[in-house]
């Protein structure tokens, strides 16, 4: 709630009364470049589906064409582990999206779905809720690939909203409860783990690149 009132104030500061006359710098898609901030819930805690991450992040496009736009973004996300231990992890990344519908011109203006696929570096770190000291950490690349649509509010300004799968590939990370202890391990070896990420956020062109 605090991240969706801090983006409304931004919005608010940013665009003020003028929103409406916006105009998109050089009235081309190619070599745009927008900045955003952009809040994302992981419906994967660990080791089962019941704790939910929640986190924000900033991200920045760099548009190649009329049909090709990248991301390339850092989010932080924190989800409880067996109610007594924190889990933290820091993606940073990079994606292509690809919109299948810009060649209607006239439903662009409007909103633009898109289909993206990519890949982030994971550090994630769990640690014991009342002695920071007992945790474990790692280091993981991951995919990832979803679905999603901007919502074209100006010419410059947009909503996005995003679902994606995302495939860590690295050793694993794990909190066990034993009687009134909590034990928490790097287990050795790789492992896949996955989770579904669901993502909005509020992006701005600032200006053409070339």
């Amino acid at each position: 709630m605090r991240f969706i009132k801090f983006l409304c104030f931004v919005v608010i500061i940013l665009f003020g009364g003028n929103i409406s006359a916006q105009q998109v710098p050089g009235n081309k898609p190619s070599g745009l470049f927008s900045f955003g901030m952009r809040s994302t819930i992981s419906t994967f805690g660990h080791n089962d589906w019941a704790n939910t991450g929640l986190g924000a992040g900033g991200a920045l496009r760099l548009q190649f064409s009329k049909y090709i736009n990248s991301e390339w973004f850092f989010d932080f996300l924190h989800s409880d582990v067996q109610k007594r231990a924190g889990r933290d992890d820091y993606h940073i990344g990079w994606s292509v999206m690809f919109y299948p519908l810009a060649g209607n011109d006239d439903f662009s203006k409007l909103m633009k779905p898109f289909i993206l696929a990519g890949h982030c570096f994971d550090y994630t770190r769990v640690s014991d809720n009342a002695n920071p000291q007992n945790m474990a950490e790692r280091w993981s690349g991951a995919i990832q690939a979803g679905i999603g649509t901007h919502f074209n509010l100006t010419p410059r300004f947009d909503v996005s909203v995003l679902g994606q799968y995302m495939i860590h590939l690295g050793s694993d990370v794990d909190a066990h409860l034993h009687g009134n202890s909590v034990h928490i391990e790097a287990h050795k070896g790789g492992a896949l783990e996955g989770h579904l990420l669901f993502t909005v956020g509020v992006y701005y062109k600032l200006f053409d690149c070339w």
